[in-house]
């Protein structure tokens, strides 16, 4: 979880706030890269930036949201 979070926060320059706030359905898998939209921003202006597949970053995160969720 530690490593997706740190993916998604130096790709996008995500605040704190941001990251968050970040829901699942905010990332959207499209095979060779990942879409994530970041909607409530400091700004107000919401973004979306693009994660494509350097080393293994889309293999950590599909492993991540295929792993079960503890309440």
């Amino acid at each position: 979880m530690i490593k997706v979070g740190l993916i998604l926060g130096i790709a996008g320059a995500c605040r704190t706030d941001e990251l968050v706030n970040l829901t699942v359905d905010d990332i959207e898998d499209v095979g060779s890269s990942l879409i994530v939209k970041i909607t409530n921003t400091k700004t107000k202006i919401p973004r979306i930036f693009v994660v494509t597949d350097v080393g293994n970053m889309l293999e950590l995160f599909r492993k991540y949201l295929s792993s079960p969720r503890q309440a």
